[in-house]
């Protein structure tokens, strides 16, 4: 250990957590001590920052950029000795709970720095880094972060750029009506043949995704306009959601689209009276042109407004080739559910379990629906949702039947 050293907020992690890209940059401050100035007084740098695969952050690696992104500096105190430093950072150390029980008799009377890593505990989200240092060095370090920072954003833009071009390019290719999220300029639309927008009015508007409405700017959707689209996305205001009309009115809409193949509705509402004819109550579905043929549905992001039994109500469509469901299983609806309790090394606990709340209901849909060949459920991996919706076995039976689950990737823990 060096005291006066270029140890950065990462440095101790270098032996102890992460990969190559976090130790070159540990070992550059490392090995380029700098010079005193004139009044360069000693500071108690405290850095929090997480840890790679374990706690919340399991199984994920944080390259070094994210690392330094994640990571915060708290100074406490200016001191004109090191040994007024060294002082004061034992007394931080004694009042943080991350070095509580054990660091006393492992570091012993050892100068800083002091690395909670050391304590071994795995289940921390975050370990904390104690170090005295000079001003300079703190203020170097500073600004090597703020230009690793910079080319780490820069790289990631045109990553980002790249992999966009790549989407543009397959979704022309297959002539496949999609709609990312975030949308344009971030993400990439291959937009439906009709877009419209219901107000509070309860009037439906030719509204193209990402522009602002305005009644004099926007005309409304043609009966024309209606009656030929076979792609239509629809979305509407908070205001027409809640209007006592909104359920009849939106019904009627799509009535009027005698050609509909492809339904795209963003943040619906009132799933299961609209497009399943059912009552007040949730009950007694009926057969109509839509649910007899539509090809696609698409129902993004509605988790608020989409319980298991409107996933059920679904299984009333019979034409069905693709349902897109992103992030839209409430993953709320499992919690202390006993299926999320079980030990799955106890081959004797939970063998007649209940299933969770929306594996029946996809079961029912994709046997109602022999031609469906996609499911897409992407967003269902983040925070472990999966296991509080879906049975694996729910997934299989879909899959056995011949159709593509899409789980997507993980994006947050």
């Amino acid at each position: 250990r060096t005291r006066e050293g270029t140890r950065g907020p990462i440095a101790t992690l270098v032996v102890v957590v992460t990969g190559t890209a976090v130790a070159a940059l540990a070992y550059r401050r490392w090995m380029a001590p700098k010079a005193p100035a004139e009044h360069d007084p000693w500071l108690v740098a405290v850095t929090s920052y997480p840890m790679s695969g374990r706690g919340c952050h399991r199984g994920r690696q944080f390259s070094e950029a994210e690392l330094v992104s994640r990571s915060t500096t708290a100074v406490e105190g200016q001191f004109e000795t090191e040994k007024e430093a060294v002082a004061q950072a034992k007394r931080v150390r004694q009042c943080t709970a991350e070095f509580e029980d054990w660091a006393d008799e492992h570091f012993g009377t050892g100068p800083p720095p002091w690395d909670s890593v050391e304590g071994e505990n795995f289940d921390n989200d975050s370990e904390v880094l104690i170090r005295v240092v000079r001003q300079s060095v703190l203020d170097a370090e500073k600004k090597a972060d703020e230009a690793l920072l910079q080319k780490a954003a820069r790289t990631a833009a045109q990553k980002q750029q790249k992999k966009k071009k790549q989407k543009e390019s397959a979704l022309q290719r297959s002539g496949k009506v999609h709609y990312s999220f975030p949308g344009p300029p971030r993400g990439v639309d291959a937009n439906a043949e009709l877009e419209v927008l219901v107000d509070a009015d309860l009037l439906a508007y030719a509204v193209p995704r990402g522009e602002k409405f305005d009644k004099q700017k926007h005309a409304r959707a043609e009966p024309a306009q209606l009656a030929g689209c076979r792609s239509l996305m629809i979305r509407a205001t908070d205001g027409a959601v809640a209007e006592e009309g909104f359920v009849e009115q939106t019904r009627s809409l799509l009535e009027a689209c005698t050609s509909l193949e492809e339904l795209h509705w963003h943040d619906a509402a009132h799933i299961s009276r609209i497009l399943c004819g059912t009552d007040a109550e949730g009950e007694n579905p009926k057969q109509s042109r839509l649910t007899r043929s539509l090809r696609v549905l698409s129902l993004p992001y509605c988790s608020r407004n989409f319980g298991p039994e409107e996933l059920a109500d679904l299984a009333i469509f019979s034409g069905l080739e693709a349902l897109d469901l992103r992030s839209s299983l409430d993953m709320e609806l499992g919690i202390g559910h006993p299926a999320t309790m079980r030990d799955p090394y106890d081959s004797d606990e939970g063998g007649d379990c209940e299933p969770l709340p929306y594996s029946e209901a996809l079961v029912a849909v994709a046997q109602a629906n022999r031609k469906l060949k996609e499911v897409d459920l992407d967003g269902i991996l983040d925070f472990d949702a999966f296991s509080y919706c879906l049975d694996q076995h729910a997934v299989c039976t879909v899959e056995a039947g011949g159709a593509r689950v899409k789980l997507g990737r993980k994006t947050a823990w």
